[in-house]
């Protein structure tokens, strides 16, 4: 027998042996997950637990790659949803619900999007599975239904029903950012979007709470805001520092802008002098000394404007065609040049034309394909409640994770968090940690001065996998500038204590 042949006859004993590999369910087709365990109640202990009912259907192995989009994806949720593994159980099926409204939200049917999201948040459930499914799948449906209402054109009841998503999870920060994207459409700060802002800026210290202000035009509130967050940081970058310059010019504290013009000026010097090879750090160091010089030129023309120099404030404007610099920004200091200089100032920009560029492209961003992969992939799903169990284990002194340790040379308190969950999981987690170790401290209060995660997406929606989480009590130093920004123990306590902390020992 010739090699050829015997090599043929292996090969073809080799195929006859291969397993046949089903082609995917709808189910997995639907939103790329399979079977889920039933949740159940365990009344002793006051938990949502899972497994008590049994499990209906088929074990699938999930598979996200398997996932179709538009029609195909909403043929698949129709055939998923006479599924057993989701006849037989609710919050399966309300899932599905809400992927059907996800790729009905894609095929621009924005009614039936809407229609899915109530009917998925309107599964029958029992009161305590309810309280856990209203933090996770149903916050989802809201926000679906405030990105389908935005879509419609409907701003106001997008607002009311992402400040009802926020409100699911208050102590954390995912779905309030995510309503604050929906808010910040409008240049008006409502008092929902006031109170979401002032959350969001205790739990996570960003730039985002000075842009929300800067849109409204409360110039003297931005430059508090920024202000703070300089503070905060251990190294300012360039960028930062140039807006908190331009910030402060409109603001009519022209001292300030002088002295943090001067502060970023060898910063900026120093990083253009990185800025000419041709690796990526070379390219980022580039894009931040050009994106730095235009607030600096822009914080320049609103100095020359405060100081009566329309000439110079004019000359600062000069020969720019168009400006990369945040939109709120430079519409305003065009504009204020503008109307006290004439029209010769800063020809051809338009500042109602950048205002409403920067909207248009804003609001396409969280609508049609600009949002898909948040609802598809990042909108929170299920989460076994006794994850954060597992968390609160991982805060008692004698385990070797979740310990605080003193960071930035002793000025301030570190606590890391390595354990994959849903992102606001992992933010509150962080937030009890804090509250315990403030606590032990002898303090009643901290403040955040750094919350990092590293992202990814999981089954349960957006998830972190590494979580840090730096702040300071009222014995630190640092403690004085962010008070106004600091967060209780007992409120910490009061909110999430009690889901975060280790099992009670059962009883035998």
């Amino acid at each position: 027998m010739s090699l050829m042949v015997r090599l043929g006859m292996a090969g073809a004993l080799l195929l006859a042996a291969a397993p046949v590999w089903a082609a995917p369910s709808a189910l997995l087709k639907c939103d790329g997950y399979g079977r889920r365990q039933t949740p159940g109640e365990q009344v002793g202990r006051g938990l949502v637990i899972l497994g008590t009912l049994g499990l209906f259907g088929s074990a699938e192995a999930d598979n996200p790659a398997a996932r179709e989009a538009g029609e195909k994806g909403i043929t698949a949720c129709n055939e998923a949803l006479t599924d057993s593994r989701t006849t037989g159980n609710p919050v399966r099926r309300a899932e599905v619900l809400l992927m059907r409204g996800v790729r009905h939200f894609e095929m621009g049917r924005f009614d039936d999007a809407l229609a899915d999201a109530k009917a998925a948040r309107a599964v029958e459930l029992t009161p305590l599975v309810r309280a856990h499914f209203d933090k996770n799948i149903g916050a989802s449906t809201l926000m679906l239904e405030a990105f389908a209402m935005l879509s419609k054109g409907n701003q106001a009841e997008a607002e009311r029903l992402s400040f009802m998503a926020a409100n699911a999870r208050p102590n954390a920060t995912f779905l309030t950012e995510e309503a604050l994207r929906i808010m910040a459409l409008t240049p008006e700060i409502s008092a929902d979007e006031r109170q979401l802002l002032d959350r969001f800026w205790r739990m996570m210290p960003n730039v985002r709470h000075s842009q929300h202000l800067d849109g409204a035009g409360e110039w003297k509130n931005a430059a508090a805001s920024l202000s703070t967050l300089v503070g905060v940081l251990q190294k300012p970058g360039v960028v930062t520092l140039s807006r908190q310059a331009a910030v402060q010019a409109l603001a009519g504290d022209s001292a300030a802008a002088e002295a943090t013009l001067a502060r970023v000026g060898q910063d900026i010097d120093e990083l253009a002098a990185k800025a000419g090879g041709t690796d990526q750090a070379a390219q980022t160091a580039a894009q931040q000394v050009a994106r730095a010089d235009e607030l600096v030129q822009l914080a320049k023309a609103q100095l020359a404007l405060n100081k009566g120099q329309l000439e110079e404030a004019k000359g600062f404007l000069a020969g720019r065609p168009r400006w990369l610099s945040p939109a709120s920004l430079t519409a305003a200091i065009v504009g204020n040049v503008q109307a006290k200089a004439g029209a010769g100032a800063a020809t051809g920009v338009d500042p109602a034309k950048i205002r409403s560029d920067a909207t248009k492209v804003a609001r396409d961003g969280l609508t049609g394909k600009g949002v898909l992969n948040l609802l598809v992939t990042m909108l929170p799903r299920w989460e076994d409640p006794d994850t954060a169990q597992e968390f609160g284990k991982a805060m008692l002194p004698t385990a070797k994770t979740m310990q605080p340790k003193p960071v930035r040379d002793g000025a301030a308190t570190g606590i890391t968090s390595a354990r994959m969950a849903a992102l606001d999981t992992a933010t509150e987690a962080l937030l009890v940690a804090a509250a315990r170790a403030t606590k032990a401290k002898g303090q009643d209060r901290f403040a955040v001065l750094i919350n990092f995660v590293v992202p990814g997406t999981a089954r349960v929606g957006l998830s972190s996998r590494v979580g840090i989480l730096e702040f300071v009590t009222p014995a630190d130093p640092l403690f004085a500038a962010q008070e106004d920004r600091s967060l209780k123990v007992v409120d910490i306590e009061a909110a999430l204590g009690s889901q975060y902390k280790a099992p009670d020992p059962v009883k035998r």
